[in-house]
């Protein structure tokens, strides 16, 4: 079982440990000790929100910003957390650590990759989940321990583009949702919703804290506008009960004026009113190494409680329709979304940078169809990328 969680984890190995050393140096570099970098890793165990904490403990920040900003991060676990509910649902012991390690990565591989013939379910997942860990840990370990070093023999600039796996593996994940369920619309929406949050982002409309959570929330009020009458229909039994849904769901004419026209004021209102919204602090002093403890204690709660709150309200009882709804639709609308912010800070005006990224997701996508190989679509195509970008940079 080791053996099979390790290959399914190889693409997260690379994107974790790539991203985690450049986290290890920042936090070094910001003047705090090397120890707290994996700290936050066991504590916090979010990317984005312990890249976006030290930007808040080296401008002073104070607590109660740090904490909304933390939420507002983390927000889109909580419909992971509702995704998962029933699969997590009969693993009572390995509950509480499964639920605080959820991930973009991890999530996107227990809710695609099939469990091994023969293997304990909940002890795969597990698995899967600690060695996802394990790697963020240590790619921010090796970061701040070696801080020096690779400052001054200038290293790092041999990790560029090793981040691709994640892109990569979220490239393979999409495309296995789209098989596996064969439906397109959940993966349409979600690329549609995340590529115009993402314009909106670049266009310097939207803070980037927005665009995952705003893009699933969006997202699935679209996928009900579409898709809910006739599920609702369909979960119904002779008996009117209601049961999992087995028959084709279908969009109604009145479904798709509606989803229509949400798209049209969602747009209009996004256009209008939004803007950056800053939530860094005016101050100048960075946090003490005591205020930035608690800091990362309190974020850890935070980000626990998002992922929390689905199974502490739903786990015990049978969850209602909407919940299956979203249990059934959400994963493979996440996966588009995943993927499409990966593009985010990708400069769309220079050829150069953008190129690379185009090129080798499509290739990624087209591999995996032909030979649904996951390791050769995503080490192969992170290597393309890593010599696209030396040649064309």
């Amino acid at each position: 079982m080791i053996a099979q969680a390790l290959k399914v984890t190889v693409p997260v190995f690379f994107g974790y440990i790539s991203i985690g050393i450049p986290f290890g140096l920042l936090i070094v570099n910001a003047g705090y000790p090397w120890w707290l970098s994996p700290l936050m890793g066991v504590a916090m165990f979010t990317g984005a929100g312990q890249f976006f904490a030290v930007a808040l403990f080296s401008t002073g920040t104070v607590l109660s910003v740090i904490v909304l900003a933390e939420f507002l991060l983390s927000i889109r676990h909580i419909f992971y957390g509702l995704s998962l509910i029933d699969r997590y649902k009969n693993y009572i012991r390995r509950r509480p650590y499964l639920m605080y390690s959820i991930t973009d990565e991890t999530f996107a591989l227990v809710t695609t990759v099939e469990v091994p013939a023969g293997v304990d379910a909940g002890k795969f997942y597990n698995l899967v989940s600690f060695l996802d860990q394990s790697y963020w840990v240590i790619g921010c370990l090796i970061g701040a321990a070696a801080y020096k070093v690779l400052e001054v023999y200038n290293l790092t600039q041999y990790l560029a583009g090793v981040d691709f796996a994640l892109t990569a593996l979220f490239v393979v994940l999409a495309v296995e949702q789209i098989l596996t369920r064969k439906d397109v619309l959940g993966p349409a929406v979600g690329a549609l919703i995340c590529g115009f949050t993402v314009w909106l982002f670049k266009a310097g409309r939207f803070d980037s804290s927005g665009i995952i959570w705003v893009s699933i929330c969006f997202g699935l009020a679209m996928l009900f506008l579409l898709r809910g009458k006739s599920y609702y229909r369909n979960s119904k039994n002779e008996r009117g009960e209601m049961v999992p849904s087995e028959k084709k769901e279908e969009v109604s004419k009145g479904g798709i004026a509606l989803a229509a026209v949400s798209m049209a004021v969602f747009v209009v209102l996004f256009l209008v009113f939004s803007k950056p919204h800053n939530l860094l602090a005016d101050g100048v002093e960075r946090l003490s190494l005591g205020q930035a403890l608690a800091a990362v204690f309190v974020s850890g709660l935070v980000v626990l409680a998002t992922r929390v709150l689905p199974f502490a309200i739903f786990a015990k009882k049978n969850p209602p329709l909407c919940i299956r709804f979203i249990e059934k639709y959400a994963p493979p609308l996440i996966m588009m979304v995943l993927l499409v912010y990966c593009f985010k800070d990708v400069d769309f005006t220079s050829t150069a940078t953008c190129a690379p990224y185009f090129i080798c997701v499509a290739v990624s996508g087209v591999l995996h169809l032909i030979f649904r190989n996951s390791m050769a679509s995503i080490i192969g195509n992170t290597v393309l990328f890593m010599v696209l970008t030396r040649l064309l940079g």
